[in-house]
């Protein structure tokens, strides 16, 4: 395998992922400026000021992912969740303050019938 197909490999898994939370920007934001970061250490490794300056400043983005993870984790655990999960289970919360019923259906083993579906089905013109 070339580098080439392995560099596109890499950009079409990262367009691939499609959980979508409110870590997501600190977590693509941790390892770009990471190597950014720790490049211009290396650079400078002369000087030690600009080398552990630039050092730390990489690590920021880290510390920063790991610090909000365990604040959402105690805090607000839904927005460690994906936005399509927190939209399915509102949908759902809504629906049961409606009144539907929480009776779980396997429809592997049921067969659907229109007079056993919620609120079912009039014979046609019949009022």
């Amino acid at each position: 395998m070339s580098v080439d197909e392995v560099i596109k490999s890499a950009i079409h898994r990262a367009g691939v992922i499609r959980v979508r939370n409110a870590m997501n920007p600190l977590l693509w934001l941790s390892p770009v400026s990471a190597i950014i970061c720790w490049t211009a250490a290396y650079v400078f490794r002369d000087d030690s000021i600009l080398k552990y300056g630039f050092a730390g400043l990489g690590a920021l983005p880290i510390i920063a992912s790991i610090v909000g993870y365990f604040l959402y984790f105690f805090l607000d655990r839904d927005r460690l969740q994906s936005e399509e999960f927190v939209l399915k289970e509102r949908a759902l919360q809504l629906r049961y303050r409606k009144g539907a019923s929480a009776e779980v259906v396997d429809t592997a083993r049921e067969i659907v019938r229109t007079e056993n579906l919620p609120g079912g089905f009039g014979h046609g013109d019949e009022s």
